[in-house]
């Protein structure tokens, strides 16, 4: 009697442990939600797609995140030259149930699955003749491009075409008085415009008082984006899966 007790009490405290974890999780998945609704719904919409901003359920940073170990200097530091602002105040903590949720969003890996097959609905040899027209003059299938198929899923590839996240716009920021300074935009708009000089300092102006130039490495991409027919997408991810 007294081992069946035991069995009893050690049963009845290996529940509640699972209990108490499954209730923690759903408080720090509660938490991470919030947190995504007042930082990060306006550009990556209510359930992290279907918006302007990429689709966060498909990023190579969360694909191989855990615990928010990726996530959080992405968060924090932002990514000004494709408009994504530095979330610096977070707190380890709320990166983690930031993360969480995140997760959360990417739970059916069969699904996952099923979109990149769905995806594949387009014509290889038209894709390579649209390639050939727009993007040649600055990749190459036996290039920078060589590989790319087996090294992204179509639905990242395809997201990495669309636009890229790593490019790193740099400016050229003249003043009045012709002194002139270069570096790393980190914020433009209407107003100001601020940059990471080659010295390491941070620098900012308004906009009315210096000429700036900025090359923008997205800048064909940015255009693509007008030119691009649902047809023209579906082509050319077609054909970028062939470059195994």
């Amino acid at each position: 009697m007294r081992t069946a007790a035991v069995v009893i009490l050690v049963l009845a405290s290996s529940v509640s442990c699972r209990r108490l974890t499954q209730h923690s999780a759903n408080q720090a998945r509660a938490r991470g939600t919030a947190i995504y609704t007042k930082n990060c719904a306006t550009c990556h919409g209510g359930n992290g797609f279907e918006s302007r901003a990429p689709d966060l359920r498909f990023t190579p940073v969360l694909e191989h995140d855990v615990k928010g170990n990726l996530l959080g200097p992405v968060v924090r530091a932002g990514r000004p030259a494709l408009g994504m602002p530095a979330f610096s105040n977070l707190t380890s903590s709320e990166i983690s149930d930031l993360a969480l949720y995140l997760h959360s969003l990417t739970e059916n890996l069969n699904a996952r699955r099923d979109l990149g097959e769905n995806m594949l609905t387009g014509n290889a040899a038209q894709g390579k003749t649209f390639f050939a027209a727009n993007c040649s003059a600055c990749h190459s299938p036996t290039g920078d491009m060589a590989g790319i198929g087996k090294r992204y899923s179509p639905v990242l590839l395809q997201q990495r075409f669309l636009l890229p996240a790593d490019g790193v716009m740099v400016s050229a920021v003249v003043m009045a008085d012709g002194q002139k300074f270069e570096g790393r935009v980190v914020h433009d708009d209407e107003f100001n415009i601020s940059i990471v000089g080659r010295d390491g300092w941070y620098h900012s102006w308004p906009r009315d008082t210096v000429n700036v130039e900025i090359q923008d490495p997205l800048t064909t991409h940015r255009a693509l984006l007008e030119k691009y027919t649902n047809q023209d997408v579906h082509n050319l991810l077609a054909y970028l899966v062939t470059l195994k």
